[in-house]
């Protein structure tokens, strides 16, 4: 049997990617900048700019430690920005207007 490649993977490797991807948008999965980087192509640097100014999802900070650093993003938040990058409003800066 031959094996149909979508985009470099078989159909079986491309069925068990959606699958995951699912599962991991449905438990709202935290990821890293470095994934959210590139999920959405733009830099680290922009997405803290759209952060500030309410275009793209706050990250949450991963330590309770003032000095902490490490944020991950929920991946629910992500995917929405995802659908409509343009148009896409943090939840508390829809509130406000």
């Amino acid at each position: 049997m031959k094996n149909i490649l979508f985009r470099g993977l078989s159909l079986k490797e491309t069925f068990e990617a959606e699958v995951t991807a699912e599962l991991m948008i449905k438990s709202n999965a935290l990821i890293p900048i470095r994934l959210v980087r590139r999920l959405c192509g733009i830099s680290p640097t922009e997405i803290n700019r759209r952060v500030e100014s309410g275009t793209f999802p706050k990250p949450t900070k991963l330590s309770d430690n003032r000095k902490s650093k490490r944020k991950a993003f929920y991946l629910k938040d992500i995917h929405e920005w995802i659908k409509s990058p343009h148009t896409y409003l943090q939840s508390d800066y829809r509130s406000n207007e």
